[in-house]
């Protein structure tokens, strides 16, 4: 079932990657050829994961010193692209972090879930608990802090806060479980994927959340490598 639907999303996504190249030669402003660039990023993207799909066996992360503003940057714009017009996505960067070591695109989706999440939470009333809805990215080290059983001198610490109605209580606390979501439609399968792909990298996430602000807090270490894959790898691969 899985290949046969990984099939059907890649015969579309080779169109919609052409056309947007082909748009964006048309195009006479830098500032709306960003938007055809997203497209051709999130196509490109979207292929590898049915790549992965299709492959006959799951693919190792790629392993690299990774910008974790390059990546929030990436996927604030991919966000804005979609929910620009009603919702602000802040960031609140401290720019002197290391890079992290890890695999750049299970990154981009770890947090994309996770945004997404937070801007689909926000958009039924179009409104929030106060003010204008709003996403705020949040960088930060943490020093001396325990991730599992090991500690570490040095961590990437990032949240992703919203200002939206919050998190059930009853809901809280099976977040993470596959196939349980808030939401309508919603597949309960995003949260789960980044949790996973969170450990794959060594690290952590976690959540607070009440009426007026949700807080996802992702913590990474930045002292040691990247840990044997394990399971965690075989649910990023799906």
């Amino acid at each position: 079932l899985t290949r046969n639907l990984a099939h059907e999303i890649k015969n579309p996504l080779g169109g919609l990657r052409g056309a947007a190249q082909l748009l964006e030669m048309e195009l006479p402003s830098a500032h709306l050829r960003e938007y055809t660039q997203v497209i051709i990023h999130e196509a490109d993207r979207l292929q590898a994961l049915v790549d992965r799909l299709l492959a006959p066996h799951r693919m190792a992360p790629k392993w690299a010193e990774v910008n974790v503003h390059e990546v929030l940057e990436r996927v604030r714009a991919v966000v804005l692209a979609e929910h620009g017009q009603w919702l602000q996505v802040q960031r609140d960067y401290d720019i002197s972090l290391p890079e992290v070591r890890g695999d750049r695109e299970q990154m981009i989706q770890v947090f994309l879930n996770i945004v997404q999440n937070a801007a689909l939470a926000l958009k039924p009333a179009g409104a929030c608990a106060q003010g204008v809805p709003m996403i705020r990215l949040k960088s930060r080290a943490a020093r001396q802090v325990t991730i599992g059983k090991q500690r570490h001198r040095l961590a990437l610490e990032l949240h992703v806060i919203d200002n939206g109605p919050g998190i059930a209580p009853g809901l809280l606390e099976r977040i993470f479980y596959p196939l349980v979501s808030g939401r309508d439609g919603g597949t309960g399968l995003g949260l789960t994927l980044a949790q996973s792909l969170v450990k794959q990298h060594g690290g952590t996430i976690e959540v607070h959340s009440e009426p007026g602000c949700t807080d996802f807090r992702i913590l990474l270490p930045l002292d040691g490598r990247p840990p044997a894959i394990g399971d965690g790898a075989a649910l990023a691969g799906h």
